[in-house]
């Protein structure tokens, strides 16, 4: 989510007319730029195929114009900047550094002359409340994290639940990390478009220890969850650290009550949902 925002500034700021693109899929966004001959200069849109897309439609955009393409239940909301928009993305920028959490507001709608695209840069320094916006008829409109500030999450495991933790955590602006042993068993590609984390893999859980853990980040107020029940080698060092949040879920649960859960979650999005918000209730 840092890698972005300083390519667009300085792209800007050189008087170039670079083209931010937003992957929009449940109004969580996935950012990328590009020059004017279409280039990726930084970030990602999940997909090559969606950024081909792109990059064919960017050659065409016009500076302060918009253009929305729409790719297997993904929208994608692409604008042509020009150089005095420069302030507000440094603004944008300054929040990412220096704000507790940051974020970019991003509302298009369809007008008679095309998309007409609004964004706002929130960034907070205190607890805040969600927003909350109303639904309009034809508006495409994301919220992108601009920096973890809400912490950092780290998932043990090697099923859905964990999957779906990792992502929903980085989508709601956490630093968020999934490790695993069998990661070619989980679609990555897919969650990633909800949230984009880290993935670190280990040959066997019993290579994960002390040491392991330090690498990893543990550290006082992390946030652990923990899915897989083979965790003997680590669990007892998670238990003694000073932990923000420590959660036993899924298979790691049995036969305790898991933690964190909506009382009637049914799906594995629905339980990732409730051990997010468990988490985050008391940040």
């Amino acid at each position: 989510m840092k890698t972005w925002l300083p390519t667009l500034v300085k792209e800007l700021a050189e008087n170039r007319s670079p083209t931010l693109s937003l992957a929009v899929r449940g109004h969580l966004g996935r950012a990328a730029v590009f020059d004017e001959r279409g280039r990726l200069l930084a970030g990602s849109l999940g997909q090559p195929e969606l950024e081909k897309a792109v990059s064919d439609q960017v050659m065409i955009l016009k500076p302060r114009e918009a253009g929305r393409l729409a790719r297997e239940g993904t929208e994608i909301l692409s604008e042509r900047l020009a150089a005095e928009a420069v302030q507000f993305w440094r603004e944008a920028l300054d929040g990412q550094q220096k704000a507790w959490a940051a974020w970019l507001l991003t509302i298009a709608r369809p007008t008679a002359e095309g998309l007409a695209v609004k964004r706002h840069a929130l960034s907070a320094n205190a607890p805040f409340t969600k927003l909350r916006l109303p639904a309009e008829e034809g508006a495409l409109w994301s919220l992108l994290p601009l920096n973890a500030g809400l912490g950092r999450l780290l998932v043990f495991g090697d099923d859905e639940l964990a999957l779906e933790t990792a992502a929903l955590g980085a989508r709601a602006g956490l630093k968020a990390s999934l490790i695993s042993v069998a990661p070619l068993d989980l679609d990555l590609q897919a969650a990633q478009l909800l949230g984009e984390f880290d993935l670190q893999t280990f040959a066997d859980w019993s290579e994960v220890g002390p040491a392991s853990l330090e690498q990893l980040g543990v550290k006082p107020g992390v946030m652990v969850l923990l899915t897989t029940p083979d965790s003997a080698a680590f669990l007892e060092t998670l238990k003694s650290a000073q932990l923000g949040w420590l959660g036993l879920a899924g298979e790691a649960a049995e036969p305790r009550t898991e933690s964190g859960l909506f009382p009637q979650a049914l799906t594995p999005a629905q339980r990732a949902l409730g051990l997010v918000a468990a988490m985050l209730e008391g940040r």
